[in-house]
């Protein structure tokens, strides 16, 4: 039901339409006067903590949606001016305070994502949200009780972190005989003795040649020397009381990664883990890499087809090696000329203690990598990467024939072969072709089987070829 008053605002609009009547409110419609009268085109200074401007009640009408015809008054009177603001400032207000809100809400979703990296070890854990970043302190013991106590350890963990990220630069040391620079003291002793023929120290049981006696020394302790000292964490003998803290401290005492205050069980984890900060990313072909001695050894070859080809053969089987380790390592194993180490599953030999170990795990099926993700532990440290960028989703392989990427090369050449090359390994039996040797195996296994339509009697001549794709059966004797 209409009153008197919405009588009187009609009538006042109708008649300012008219131009028969007295100026009037913009909103309210009611009679203004020059003292209290504010103009729509005027401006007003607005400054709160969530919003600093100086918007036209034109702009403020605009984004509180109110119509802005020509034809209507241009002047408000005081109160009305006075509600435009405050409904304005409302409006920010709530945008202000939806972003906010948004925002904490991502960090913290961003903090939690952290505790997805916690192995199954872990008993408590810290959150320390920042605003430049977020960090995350764990502990296999259980957690102070008293929050000043946890803040106080936070805080000085945090002060480390920032002295290590000083102190992490590196500096490059010079030869003062040729001034060349090396990032650390034990390349240039190496560089003095190869290059400057400084004195050399070379073991007389394996004729290894070291840059410094102590070096030599810790060699012969672990190599040379009998091993009668059994570490009481493991099953690990050593020779010495000197390896044998060396090894618990690097494979049985907790460390903390001071830039992401993630603990791992071991400083040599630690190691491995502190590469994945650095991304090294090579600048010919732009491959990214998180161990730094894979980037250097990628470095040696990217772009240099030169630097891929033999360039050391041997004298008995002419056989080529870039590198003059591979020929060493091929004269030991292969032609007898030095001491090797032999697997007792295989009988496969090698010419290090590290390349027979890495070796035995095929057979053992030991899980030594663990990954920080999710926890699962894996044989080799090819399995761990592979998985790791299941979980990055790195995919750092590029066809160059197509815009599609992955996990590893063999991934990479099998698409090649399907989808641009085509098939190239051909059957000896038949005119058909396959793309992986896998698939030639299980097709030359039907040419042999008599029940197959495949099937075709083969001569004395084609016996071995056939053979060589039809896997031996292992039988094993019941008692």
């Amino acid at each position: 039901m209409k009153t008197a008053s919405d009588y009187h605002a009609t009538l006042s609009a109708l008649k300012f339409l008219c131009g028969e009547g007295e100026d009037i409110c913009r909103l309210c419609l009611a009679p203004t006067t020059d003292e209290t009268t504010v103009n729509i085109g005027d401006s007003s200074v607005i400054q709160r903590p969530y919003f600093e401007d100086s918007p036209s009640y034109v702009d403020m009408f605009e984004e509180l949606g109110v119509s802005t015809e020509d034809s209507f008054p241009e002047n408000l009177c005081k109160t009305c001016a006075d509600t435009v603001i405050n409904a304005y400032l409302f409006k920010k207000l709530c945008a202000y305070s939806n972003r906010k809100w948004n925002e904490v809400m991502d960090r913290l979703a961003s903090s939690l994502n952290l505790t997805e990296s916690l192995g199954p070890k872990v008993k408590s854990a810290y959150l320390a949200i920042s605003e430049s970043n977020n960090a995350i302190y764990t502990s296999r013991n259980n957690g102070p009780k008293h929050n000043k106590t946890a803040l106080l350890k936070f805080q000085n963990i945090m002060k480390s972190r920032k002295s290590y990220a000083k102190t992490k630069t590196k500096k490059s040391v010079k030869c003062t005989e040729c001034d060349e620079k090396f990032n650390s003291n034990y390349q240039l002793s190496k560089h003095n003795v190869k290059v400057h023929n400084k004195t050399r120290n070379s073991c007389p049981q394996c004729s290894k040649i070291f840059t410094t006696p102590a070096q030599l020394e810790c060699h012969a302790e672990r190599v040379h020397y009998p091993k009668k000292i059994q570490c009481p964490k493991c099953d690990k003998m050593f020779s010495t009381h000197r390896m044998l803290k060396y090894h618990d401290k690097s494979q049985h005492i907790a460390a903390i990664c001071k830039l992401c205050c993630v603990q791992f069980p071991s400083k040599l984890l630690l190691r491995a883990h502190l590469d994945k900060h650095d991304v090294n990313n090579c600048p010919k072909c732009g491959k990214g890499f998180i161990n730094i001695h894979t980037f250097k050894a990628h470095l040696k070859f990217c772009g240099n087809s030169e630097e891929r080809r033999p360039k050391f053969f041997c004298d008995i089987c002419n056989k080529g090696y870039v590198h003059k380790n591979g020929i060493r390592s091929h004269l030991k194993t292969d032609h007898g000329f030095g001491n090797v180490l032999t697997c007792k599953w295989c009988n496969k030999k090698f010419d290090a203690v590290s390349k027979l170990k890495n070796h035995m795990v095929k057979h053992t099926r030991e899980r030594n990598f663990h990954c920080e993700h999710c926890g699962n532990l894996f044989v080799t440290q090819a399995a761990l990467v592979y998985h790791v960028r299941l979980h990055t989703g790195e995919r750092p392989f590029p066809c160059d024939l197509c815009n599609e990427t992955f996990l590893s090369a063999s991934r990479r050449m099998e698409h090649k072969r399907r989808k641009h090359i085509g098939p190239t390994i051909q059957c000896p039996l038949c005119p058909m072709k396959f793309v992986k040797i896998s698939q030639l195996r299980k097709h030359t296994q039907r040419h042999s089987n008599p029940h197959s339509k495949l099937y075709c009697p083969v001569g004395d001549e084609l016996q071995p070829v056939i053979e060589q794709y039809i896997p031996p059966l292992n039988y094993v004797s019941v008692p």
